[in-house]
C-alpha cells in the first residue's frame, strides 16, 4: 500500500511532460533555504545602521552638549544670594551701563549704583543659563542706586526726600492749597506757612525718595497712623466723640467738619485729630455780616430755688455788617482786624426768671413725684403688641422740663441705642430710675440731684414714635410698674 503511495514520477514514466512541469511548480513554492550571500547581506545592513547610530549619537552630543553635562559658567551673587547664571561675565558689566544710562535720562541726574554684585565660578546646563533679558529684569529688580535730590526741612527736622527741586516746590505749594482751597481767591491779600521751610539737595538711595501725594498727605495730617469708623444708625458727632473718649472739637476738626452737619448710615469718618508739619496762614479781607450777642436780665421770685431758671423772653442775636482783616491758620480764625462795621439789626435782651430759694439735699426722700407733670401716659407698663413694655410713656410737648422723681446720683447722661438720649439716677435702697428720649440732657454723670431737679427736656430720640417721656423705676436691677411707686413712699 505504501508502494502505491510513493512519488508518482517513479511508476509512470509515460506520463506527458506536462505532470512534471505542474508537479516542479508545485515544488517551488515552498520556503527556501537561507544562503550564505543573503546573511552576508543582513549582517552588513546591521553594522551600518549601528554606524549611522553611533555617527548620529555623537554629532548630537557634540551640538548639545551643554544640556547634556554641566560646563563653566559664572553665577551672578547679590547679598550672598544667587541671581542667575552667565557664560560671559562680561554681560554684567554691560547690563549695569545700560541700566545706569537709563536712570541719568529718567531723573536727569548722575546716579551711582550702589548695591555690589559678585561674580563666582560655576557650572551649568545650557538650559539653566539666563538671557540678557532676563540677567537685565534680575538686576533692576535687586539695584539700590543714589542721586542727587532734594530734602524738604521744617523749622530744620527732616520731613521728606523727593526727586528734584520742582517737585519739592510743588508739594509746598499744594499743602497751601488744600488749606486755601475753599477761599474766594480775590479776597486773598497774602498766604504764608508758619514754619521756616528749607529746600536742600542730598545724596539720597532710591529706598528714600517718596511718593509725592503720600508725603503731601504725611504733612498735612502730620501722621502716617489710620483709624476710621463707619457711622451706624443712631450715631451723631456727639456720641462717636463720647465712645472713643474724644473731645467733639476734635471730631469736627478731625473731619473738617461742623456740629450742624448731617451724619449718613455708612459715612466713615477719621479718628485721628490732624496736628499737620506745616501750618498755612492765610490773611484775607472780608465783609460779612456777623451776629451781635444779646444781654441777659434776670428777674428774681421767691417760689423757685436759685438753681431753676425759666426763659420768659428770649433774646435775639442783631446783625451786623462788617469789613475786617482776618488772619486765619489752617482755617482756624486766629485774629481780626474790624475796619468799619454796619448795624443792620439790633439784638434783643433775654428775660430769665430765677429763684432765691435754697435747693433741697441732694439725696433720696423715699417718695417718687410724676417726673412730668401735665403729661398724657400713651403706653403702661406691661405686655403689649410686639413685645413687654418696660415702662411707662408719658407724652408732652417737646422741649418740656422733666424733673428728677426723687434725689439722688446720676449713673448715666448720654446717647443709649434705642433709648436715644437718656438719664439714669441712683435713689439709694436699690431704687433707680430711668428717662429716656430726651431731647437735652442738663446733667453730668456723677453729679447729685435732688427732688425735682430739671434733668433733661423732652424728645424723640432713639427709637421712638412722637415727644415723649419713656419712664422706668427699677428695683434691685428689676423693671417694676412705674404708676404703682408715682406719688408713693417707696422705701
Amino acid at each position: 500500500m505504501k508502494l502505491k503511495n510513493l512519488p508518482f514520477i517513479m511508476y509512470n514514466k509515460n506520463l506527458n511532460q506536462k505532470v512534471f512541469k505542474q508537479f516542479d511548480e508545485k515544488k517551488d513554492r515552498q520556503p527556501l533555504p537561507i544562503t550564505k550571500r543573503v546573511k552576508g547581506t543582513i549582517a552588513l545592513l546591521l553594522a551600518t545602521t549601528m554606524i549611522l547610530s553611533l555617527m548620529y549619537t555623537s554629532d548630537y552630543l557634540k551640538t548639545h552638549e551643554n544640556n547634556v553635562y554641566a560646563t563653566d559658567s559664572f553665577t551672578i551673587m547679590s547679598q550672598e544670594n544667587e541671581l542667575c547664571r552667565v557664560r560671559d561675565p562680561e554681560l554684567l558689566d554691560k547690563t549695569l551701563k545700560k541700566i545706569d544710562k537709563e536712570l541719568e535720562n529718567k531723573f536727569n541726574h548722575e546716579i551711582k549704583i550702589e548695591s555690589k554684585f559678585d561674580i563666582v565660578a560655576s557650572k551649568a546646563k545650557d538650559n539653566e543659563i539666563a538671557t540678557e533679558e532676563e540677567l537685565y529684569e534680575l538686576i533692576k529688580s535687586n539695584i539700590v542706586y543714589s542721586i542727587m535730590a532734594y530734602q524738604i526741612n521744617v523749622n530744620g527736622e527732616k520731613i521728606g526726600i523727593v526727586n528734584s527741586e520742582y517737585e519739592a516746590k510743588s508739594i509746598i505749594e499744594e499743602v497751601k492749597n488744600y488749606f486755601t482751597k475753599d477761599y474766594d481767591k480775590e479776597t486773598l491779600l497774602e498766604v504764608t506757612t508758619v514754619e521756616d521751610i528749607e529746600i536742600k539737595q542730598v545724596k539720597a538711595t532710591n529706598a528714600e525718595i517718596q511718593d509725592k501725594d503720600k508725603l503731601i498727605d504725611y504733612i498735612i495730617k502730620g501722621t502716617n497712623e489710620e483709624k476710621k469708623y463707619t457711622v451706624e444708625k443712631g450715631d451723631s458727632f456727639w456720641t462717636i466723640a463720647e465712645h472713643f473718649d474724644m473731645d467733639l472739637e476734635e471730631l469736627l476738626l478731625a473731619n473738617s467738619a461742623t456740629e450742624d452737619d448731617i451724619l449718613q448710615i455708612g459715612d466713615e469718618l477719621n479718628l485721628i485729630v490732624p496736628k499737620p508739619f506745616i501750618n498755612v496762614q492765610v490773611k484775607r479781607k472780608v465783609v460779612q455780616e456777623e451776629k451781635m450777642p444779646y444781654e441777659t436780665e434776670y428777674t428774681y421770685v421767691s417760689y423757685m430755688y436759685n438753681d431753676e431758671e425759666i426763659v420768659t423772653k428770649r433774646g435775639k442775636y442783631g446783625i451786623s455788617e462788617i469789613e475786617a482783616i482776618v488772619t486765619e491758620q489752617n482755617g482756624l480764625v486766629v485774629a481780626k482786624e474790624v475796619l468799619s462795621e454796619k448795624v443792620i439789626t439790633e439784638p434783643v435782651t433775654q428775660i430769665v426768671t430765677t429763684g432765691t430759694q435754697e435747693p433741697p439735699p441732694s439725696q433720696g426722700t423715699g417718695y417718687f413725684i410724676n417726673p412730668l407733670p401735665g403729661s398724657m401716659i400713651t403706653s403702661r407698663f406691661g405686655s403689649r403688641a410686639g413685645g413687654f413694655h418696660l415702662g411707662q410713656d408719658m407724652a408732652k410737648a417737646a422741649g418740656s422740663a422733666i424733673k428728677a422723681a426723687d434725689g439722688g446720683t446720676v449713673l448715666f447722661a448720654g446717647w443709649s441705642g434705642s433709648y436715644g438720649y437718656m438719664v439714669d439716677i441712683d435713689h439709694g435702697g436699690g431704687f433707680t430710675t430711668r428717662y429716656a428720649h430726651c431731647s437735652d440732657i442738663y446733667v453730668s454723670v456723677g453729679e447729685k440731684v435732688y427732688q425735682g431737679k430739671i434733668i433733661a427736656a423732652v424728645g424723640s430720640t432713639g427709637v421712638s414714635s412722637g415727644p415723649h417721656l419713656h419712664f422706668e423705676v427699677r428695683k434691685y436691677g428689676s423693671v417694676v410698674n412705674p404708676a404703682s411707686y408715682i406719688g408713693t413712699q417707696y422705701r
